[in-house]
């Protein structure tokens, strides 16, 4: 039993029937009162009866019932609030009316019912078993995806490799083809390869391939020289650019020029072998050999060799030369064109190694 009493400031009070005759404070005004007994001017008020703990609810979209603590109705699979037994009371506002608007309050779920996941998401949801599953799944599937993407990028550059050794390959053929015929501005053009495949070349673990790359990049190297058409940035022939440079240029000339010397000579030489044969009207094959073999020793002085060391008058004189003799393999039909470029290649060739030849520095830098 409880007793109902008024405080004299209006507000009402319930308190336990053995609270009878003891003093409590009124919550509103603070004032201490006594509590009366049932016959002075309290009320006894029976107490409610002791219900069982609910141990179900009914779900408000396909109201069957559902366990308590269940987060989703195992019937049609919603997802349930906390509250979802008293669906109204969500969408009322004070005094039992619903708010302005038509709308439920703010934050709380309109009808019990939360569609589109639970709390957590749906991995939440999953027992520990799961769970696991679906990590172990999640690993397996981007392991495989990680060796699909090595496998793909191996495939690719090895698809690479292998097409830039055999373009390479068929340029370096073609090119010292063309070297032989005196079409020197076609092999150079060959040899100028992309940079993509010089680099797949050299990055291979084979070393035939950087040997091939090193060979195109020789060649084109040496026929920039004698081609009218170089694929260079900047000038062709070095060229100091203070007094001070110039100085140090000519001391390491004077040094090495003995070096230089020989190797001049020594294409020179064969040179003025090809000319030799070309004026007595060997077959064609003889006379490519000739200028193949001065091609080749060309292509070491250019290799042994430094830009200093190719500025110089010998250097000039030489490139002329085997220019002239390129044009008279090109007319080699024609015995009137031959002899001129014949006429001219053994003029440079013999020039050069006059000068060459004499004693000291008889050489300089080519005044550009």
């Amino acid at each position: 039993m409880s007793i109902l009493f008024r405080c004299p400031c209006g507000r009402s009070m319930v308190v336990e029937s053995d609270k009878t005759g003891t003093v409590v404070m009124c919550p509103n005004c603070r004032r201490h009162l006594r509590v009366p007994s049932g016959k002075g001017r309290g009320v006894e008020i029976p107490a409610a009866p002791a219900t069982a703990p609910r141990t179900s609810r009914r779900c408000p979209r396909c109201g069957k019932d559902v366990p308590v603590d269940s987060q989703s109705c195992p019937h049609c699979q919603t997802i349930l609030a906390e509250d979802s037994a008293a669906p109204a009371r969500a969408r009322q506002g004070k005094g039992g009316t619903r708010p302005a608007g038509g709308r439920a309050p703010v934050g709380r779920p309109a009808g019990g019912l939360v569609y589109g996941g639970a709390r957590g998401g749906w991995f939440a949801r999953l027992s520990p078993s799961g769970k696991a599953g679906i990590l172990v799944g999640g690993f397996v599937f981007f392991a495989l995806a990680a060796v699909l993407v090595v496998v793909a990028a191996m495939s690719h550059l090895s698809g690479q490799l292998r097409r830039a050794r055999e373009t390479c390959r068929q340029n370096l053929a073609k090119g010292q083809a063309f070297e032989t015929q005196g079409k020197f501005q076609e092999a150079y053009d060959l040899y100028t390869v992309p940079t993509t495949m010089l680099n797949a070349l050299k990055n291979s673990d084979r070393a035939a391939d950087a040997q091939l790359a090193a060979q195109l990049e020789r060649r084109a190297r040496a026929l920039q020289y004698l081609v009218s058409r170089p694929k260079i940035r900047g000038a062709l022939y070095w060229k100091p650019e203070t007094p001070a440079e110039f100085d140090q240029a000519m001391a390491y000339l004077k040094q090495h020029y003995g070096e230089y010397r020989q190797l001049t000579l020594r294409v020179a030489e064969a040179g003025l072998a090809a000319v030799q044969a070309g004026k007595e009207e060997v077959p064609r094959a003889a006379f490519q050999d000739k200028v193949a073999a001065t091609m080749e020793a060309y292509t070491r002085l250019v290799a042994q060799t430094t830009k200093e060391q190719r500025s110089q008058i010998t250097f000039q004189q030489l490139c002329r030369g085997l220019t002239e003799l390129g044009e008279a393999n090109q007319h080699f039909d024609n015995p009137k064109k031959r002899n001129v470029h014949l006429g001219g290649a053994e003029q440079y060739l013999l020039a050069l190694k006059e000068r060459a030849s004499k004693s000291g520095y008889p050489d300089a830098i080519l005044q550009r």
